[in-house]
């Protein structure tokens, strides 16, 4: 399956985990067979609070992965979905 990296706009307040979470589990109820969150990073402040947040995503086409992330977590706006190559740096040990 096609992988994705979602780049979310930068966020408004910034969150620390305990926030996060509930976001997080209604995102991981919302995968499905054509639409699977795979991975998140966040880029920080100096408090350690998610300021923007990047996620991987297997999925059939980017259009899937806009419509599930829009209708299950709007307060997380997208701000471009670009095919992602993964290069693992074990392969070459």
């Amino acid at each position: 399956m096609p992988k994705f990296i979602v780049v979310h706009a930068p966020l408004p307040t910034p969150l620390g985990l305990d926030q996060a979470v509930p976001l997080l589990k209604r995102m991981a109820g919302a995968m499905t067979a054509e639409a699977y969150w795979i991975e998140s990073w966040c880029r920080t402040n100096a408090e350690g609070k998610a300021v923007q947040v990047y996620c991987r995503w297997d999925a059939a086409n980017p259009q899937i992965v806009r419509e599930v992330v829009a209708k299950h977590m709007p307060e997380m706006p997208v701000e471009g979905i670009y095919p992602l190559l993964t290069i693992d740096s074990g392969d070459f040990r």
